[in-house]
């Protein structure tokens, strides 16, 4: 989770698609799926979506 909150912080956004890359899937070969239940990965896939609707709004 640090890494998606240290890439916030840097970048400001987040896509999706960076979750299933390294060094997200360095931890494990499946992304998100093989830390979090399909709930959690539900609710942060929802969550990137309104830091980057947010964003564009501002």
């Amino acid at each position: 989770m640090n890494l998606i909150v240290n890439h916030l912080t840097e970048h400001g956004v987040m896509s999706a698609a960076l979750l299933y890359e390294s060094p997200f899937t360095d931890l494990t070969p499946q992304g998100p799926e093989g830390v979090f239940s399909t709930v959690q990965v539900d609710a942060l896939l929802t969550i990137l979506d309104r830091v980057r609707e947010a964003a564009l709004a501002a």
